[in-house]
């Protein structure tokens, strides 16, 4: 196994600013990272809770669709759950939620906790409501824990406060989860509902916090702004492209994909690898950082989340080809 998301996959109900239904989409930001991730070209699993019902038949055909595995025990007889969208004239989309959050746990017998382990994922991918929401959170931090010792973590708080806790709550989580991950990928609009707003100073000192804590790499994203990358050494900003936004659903995850796959393409996940992570340099965290703007402005392009191809992003190569760049 190559790629391993833990977290939620629902149905995406999307209305524009007047209340007209626009469609319904397979969402969940777990779900979309996944997507993204097998899109670019990456063997993935999704560790998720789908229900055995007709709106989970949708999630299962989606997944098959972009060749994404379903991990053995998330489909249920609970209903699949619902996010409902609305879009400013803006293209920005609220949600509200009809959601569970309960997840297939690690294996407690010994032989099968071997054979996982012997074919353990490259990276695993956390984050959104099923990081945070109890019960399923739980089940989340058991994953990390498994794979701690042989798998890279990346990590997207997502935030939804009142759904899956306060923002008191998600700052603990978050500080937790700062202990556990390699990877934090945080728009700073989330960080900001749970810290309380920030200068770039402070957003500067945050994310050095979460360095000290043991994170390799922290981007903060600031949306129509491009995004910032830091490590021990560099500080990086990365401008968005010119777009027409169609709307903004997915456009985060499509990002973490492609940062996930930047990484990967760097050669630095897994965990005999992850100490290179920090040791990138600017052009290098330049270029990665374009690359993920411009996988995030092609989704903005299109309704619902809709993640792009390797080929897609490839067409705008001359935005993120920088001095020592891969990609």
């Amino acid at each position: 196994m190559n790629m391993l998301v833990i977290g939620e996959a629902l149905i995406d109900v999307i209305y524009d600013a007047q209340g007209t239904l626009i469609g319904r989409y397979p969402g969940g930001s777990p779900l979309n990272v996944a997507v993204g991730l097998s899109r670019l070209g990456r063997e993935t699993a999704l560790l998720t809770r789908i229900g055995d019902d007709a709106p989970g038949d949708v999630l299962v055909d989606h997944l098959g669709a972009s060749n994404v595995t379903l991990v053995k025990g998330s489909v249920s007889g609970e209903p699949t759950s619902m996010a409902y969208a609305h879009v400013d004239e803006h293209g920005h989309a609220n949600y509200d939620f009809d959601i569970r959050s309960s997840f297939p746990a690690p294996p407690t017998d010994p032989v099968e906790r071997e054979q996982l382990l012997a074919d353990a994922p490259r990276h695993v991918h956390i984050g959104s409501i099923g990081a945070h929401l109890m019960p399923g959170a739980e089940t989340v931090r058991e994953w990390l824990t498994f794979y701690r010792g042989t798998s890279t973590i990346s990590y997207d708080p997502n935030v939804r406060i009142g759904l899956a806790g306060t923002a008191e709550e998600y700052r603990q989580q978050i500080e937790q989860y700062a202990t556990m991950v390699d990877v934090l990928k945080a728009s700073i609009e989330d960080l900001e509902l749970c810290y309380g707003q920030m200068d770039k100073q402070a957003l500067r000192d945050l994310a050095h916090h979460y360095l000290d804590s043991g994170v390799s790499l922290v981007v903060l994203t600031e949306g129509s702004r491009g995004l910032n990358l830091f490590t021990a050494d560099h500080t990086i900003h990365a401008d968005s492209i010119p777009v027409t936004v169609v709307d903004t659903v997915g456009a985060g995850d499509s990002l973490t994909s492609a940062l996930i796959d930047g990484l990967a393409r760097l050669s630095v996940l897994g965990r005999a690898d992850v100490g290179r992570i920090r040791q990138q340099s600017a052009s290098l965290l330049t270029s990665l950082g374009t690359y993920c703007a411009t996988a995030a402005g092609i989704t903005v392009t299109r309704a619902g989340a809709n993640p792009p191809t390797r080929r897609e992003i490839s067409a705008h190569s001359y935005s993120y080809a920088v001095e020592g760049s891969i990609f």
